[in-house]
């Protein structure tokens, strides 16, 4: 089969839409190499293709796809045709695609020469002052005291659950740490969901009292907020309070932002800063900053695709997406053309590749190359 009709049917594959006849085309070439069957067990693993489609269909790709012209030398009509398949350059699935068949199928995806992927520990701190690396617990664990019981599952994340509610106005804090290269989530003792990004702290009550939930964020967090129209959850991250009711959002206060950026999927939320203050509705984000609020409408998904395993990029500058490669793949960007720092790519990357096939998709979309060195630095040039 050509390359263009494997595409068509791996696609068909991921959603659903094989007649018999196709199954079996596709089934022939999966037993045709141990490769292939590797390929295609990795792809059918990964998130819902209908989700990652309409994450891609959001997106402008005309500057990619020209670019990734140019740097292949691929005749536009032939690549015009895979496209209309699948997006084989911004999709998650594309880039793999993009890498395994356009570029040539280049055998199994290997770390980058000098590339360890830290191990660092998720740790929570008790209120007690005991510290706990929950990646070391047994898959399913509880920790007790007389207020709570903590869940602690390898898939579930923490969950608290109440024993004994809290004297009024006595809180004990837990923190829970999550280190560069590691996301992970919490459901508080009210029901909330938390969810961490990479490099990210959160502060929080094992039990709210009183008339208000608050929390203390650095770092990244998309909440779920458990409605209570009694008790405010609030969020504090440099300053900045969000309170809500019950709702979506997303929270990103990382200290290179210029400013704490707060995006609302659902429901309503109140953002204060100094003496500012705004509402957000669905679709809106406040970027507050220096006695400044600034309020905006955004494509959400480009903002919350994190937590369901993507980099979603939009005209973003190289030294942004640099940061985040960072956080997730613990990998030190050193730039040695100041013009590769302002080359911007647009397009959605699945955050389960590894470090070396992210930065074989960039390279083929920008004007840029990577070189792996020790100690997880890696050397950015331009072409």
């Amino acid at each position: 089969m050509k390359d263009e009709e494997i595409i068509r049917l791996i696609e068909l594959y991921l959603s659903g839409g094989l007649t018999d006849e196709e199954r079996q085309a596709l089934e022939e070439w999966r037993k045709s190499s141990p490769k292939n069957g590797a390929f295609l067990d990795s792809l059918a693993q990964g998130k819902s293709f209908a989700t990652e489609w309409k994450l891609y269909r959001s997106l402008d790709t005309a500057k990619a796809i020209s670019r990734f012209e140019r740097s292949v030398g691929i005749r536009r009509r032939s690549l015009r045709r895979v496209m209309r398949y699948a997006a084989a350059i911004v999709l998650p699935i594309g880039c793999a695609l993009g890498v395994y068949f356009l570029l040539g199928q280049r055998g199994d995806v290997m770390q980058p020469a000098g590339y360890v992927r830290p191990h660092n520990a998720v740790t929570l701190t008790l209120a007690s002052g005991e510290r706990v690396k929950v990646n070391d617990e047994p898959s399913k664990s509880v920790l007790l005291n007389e207020r709570v019981a903590i869940r602690l599952d390898s898939v579930e994340g923490l969950s608290y659950e109440v024993r004994e509610r809290n004297g009024e106005g006595v809180l004990h804090y837990n923190v829970l740490d999550v280190p560069v290269a590691a996301d992970y989530r919490l459901r508080l003792s009210d029901g909330s969901m938390v969810y961490l990004n990479a490099d990210s702290r959160l502060k929080y009550p094992e039990t709210f009292s009183g008339t208000e939930r608050k929390v203390y964020l650095e770092g990244e967090a998309y909440f779920e907020v458990a409605k209570d129209a009694a008790r405010p959850f609030t969020v504090v991250a440099r300053g900045v309070e969000v309170e809500v009711l019950g709702t979506h959002f997303n929270v990103n206060a990382y200290p290179e932002k210029n400013g704490v950026v707060t995006t609302l999927a659902e429901g309503k939320v109140r953002v204060a800063e100094g003496g500012h203050e705004a509402v957000l509705m669905p679709g809106e984000q406040a970027v507050a900053s220096a006695g400044a609020l600034d309020v905006r409408e955004v494509d959400v998904s480009e903002y919350i695709s994190w937590k369901d395993g993507l980099f979603v990029f939009r005209q973003m500058p190289l030294e942004q997406i640099m940061e985040q490669v960072y956080r997730w793949y613990g990998v030190k960007a050193a730039f040695f053309d100041e013009s590769a720092r302002t080359e911007t790519f647009t397009g959605v990357i699945d955050r389960s590749m590894s470090a070396e096939a992210f930065f074989d998709v960039i390279e083929k979309v920008l004007d840029v190359q990577f070189k792996m060195g020790e100690g997880n630095q890696v050397a950015i040039t331009a072409r």
